[in-house]
């Protein structure tokens, strides 16, 4: 058998503590990490609170403009110094001893600096612990290691792809209704697997929504296809083949269709999508679609970009921040339905997530221990089968030309378990 034919997981890696403590160390501890998007802290002094794995962390923009990813616990005691989920300050105040800390981590103030602390006392040394940041399409990740791969060599092909989602247009994306949260069961890959281009389960686990015509019909033929990336990155489309269909990026306005700033190819790449979705290893995962209606108060087809970001809690839970992406430019209706859209369909509590979660949730039941704990997952899905026709853009990465296939789970696994093996 191939290497890719040959992926075996073994399932106590959804299960065991030994193995959950084993991906913090590596891959949450050592890799670029997603933590949010620029556009959630606008101004000098606003911040964010989130985790990097198990560690909690504060995401501010400082008054020079730059932003700070830094752990969120004080170098006296380890209290955490932020306990709010979002603000704006100057400065982070330790509630158990008074440490001050500035919107860049820098150590501030001492309570009894001059008097209870001595001549060698050096505030310079203890600044918040600071992860190293880059930012690339608006998105916001971080990594503890301050060495290594860029940001941009770990992305590898997977940047082009992101360049093509998040900057179609000339004024760009921001978060729209702010971020959800919500604790889930189920080992956290269990759910990066499934975006990371699983369109087999669509018709068994989501057949009430198809049946029910709550996502309408697609009318002609449509073609998909899955792209991976060695650094364990991947994404799933489909497009309608239909030479009549309009050649644009469906669901959006006019007047903004206008400010499309692209090359032909990642024109191309969004001409024609019913849906694009993936995601970046490990923790962010990506949808865009345009549904045709969600409710008498947002009908007529209406795209949205959906993010997430998936934090391990222990072995069998997990949590999830959602965000909606909307372009700067469109029009506060077109934003609003664009809003309702992400959140009716794919939110916390939509139709859609409420299959899945569910189907997650015995997964993880399904796990088992001596007998069923040990029997592998089978990946052969699309192996041996030929391709189809050819998509309609040229894009970086493995290409696979199948709709229906587990490649790019496959891929997904293989990088997996080649970062914890190295961990032993």
């Amino acid at each position: 058998m191939t290497l890719e034919q040959s992926v075996n997981i073994p399932r106590s890696y959804y299960r065991d503590q030994g193995a959950l403590e084993r991906e913090l160390a590596t891959i949450f501890g050592e890799g670029w990490i997603f933590i949010g998007h620029e556009s959630e802290i606008p101004a000098a002094g606003d911040y964010v609170t989130r985790n990097m794995g198990a560690n909690p962390v504060i995401m501010s923009r400082t008054e020079d403009g730059e932003i700070h990813v830094m752990l969120n616990s004080c170098t006296h005691r380890g209290t955490q110094v932020c306990k709010l989920a979002y603000g704006n300050t100057t400065a982070f105040r330790c509630g158990y001893h008074g440490w001050v800390f500035g919107a860049d981590g820098d150590l501030k103030g001492v309570p009894g600096r001059r008097s209870l602390y001595g001549p060698e006392f050096d505030p310079s040394r203890l600044g918040l612990r600071q992860a190293r940041v880059a930012v690339r399409c608006g998105l916001v990740f971080a990594t503890w290691a301050q060495d290594g791969l860029s940001l941009e060599e770990s992305l590898g092909d997977m940047l082009w792809y992101l360049q093509g989602l998040l900057e179609l247009f000339s004024g760009g994306l921001e978060v729209h209704g702010g971020a959800h949260t919500v604790d889930v069961r189920g080992n956290w890959k269990i759910h990066v697997e499934n975006f990371a281009g699983d369109g087999y389960h669509l018709k068994t686990a989501h057949k009430t929504m198809f049946d029910l015509g709550v996502v309408g019909t697609q009318a002609g033929t449509v073609e998909g296809f899955v792209v991976n990336d060695p650094h364990g990155h991947s994404l799933r489309a489909q497009y309608l083949a239909d030479e009549g269909v309009p050649a644009v990026a469906p669901g959006y306005e006019d007047e903004l269709l206008a400010t499309i700033d692209a090359d032909e190819q990642h024109r191309r790449f969004r001409e024609r999508a019913t849906v694009i979705h993936g995601m970046v290893y490990p923790n962010l995962l990506f949808i865009t679609t345009a549904p045709l209606y969600f409710g008498t108060d947002a009908d007529g087809a209406v795209a949205f970009t959906q993010l997430r970001q998936i934090t391990p809690l222990d072995p069998h839970r997990h949590r999830v921040t959602y965000w909606t992406l909307v372009p700067k430019d469109a029009s506060p209706d077109w934003k609003r339905r664009s809003y309702l859209y992400s959140t009716r369909q794919h939110g916390a509590a939509s139709f859609f997530e409420a299959d899945d979660l569910e189907n997650f949730r015995r997964i993880d039941a399904g796990l088992g221990d001596s007998v069923a704990g040990v029997a592998p997952y089978n990946y052969e899905l699309g192996l041996d089968v030929g391709e189809r026709s050819t998509p309609p853009w040229t894009g970086p990465g493995r290409i696979v030309r199948q709709d229906l296939t587990e490649a790019n789970q496959r891929n997904l696994v293989k990088r997996y378990l080649e970062q914890m093996e190295a961990g032993r």
